[in-house]
């Protein structure tokens, strides 16, 4: 992926709650570079979605339907600070 890209993503990864930001650029900044196809499809996904479902999701305890939305789901909320 080429810097360009990369920093769409992370414009995408700004959200309306800091929160937010905080966990989708963690994800992205240190998981992405070794994430394979599945994985980067669903968090291009995941960004795509509203903003209070990603809060449901992330922060409420909440799971998006599908085990492999799911899964990244549980993922992102488990990388430490």
């Amino acid at each position: 992926m080429d810097a360009a890209a990369y920093g769409r993503l992370r414009w995408r990864c700004r959200r309306g709650m800091k929160e937010l930001d905080v966990m989708l650029m963690r994800w992205l900044e240190r998981r992405w570079p070794d994430a394979d196809h599945s994985s980067r499809s669903e968090f291009e996904w995941l960004l795509e979605q509203p903003d209070p479902d990603l809060a449901d999701w992330l922060l409420g305890g909440n799971r998006p339907p599908g085990q492999a939305r799911a899964s990244l789901v549980d993922e992102i909320v488990r990388i430490p600070p």
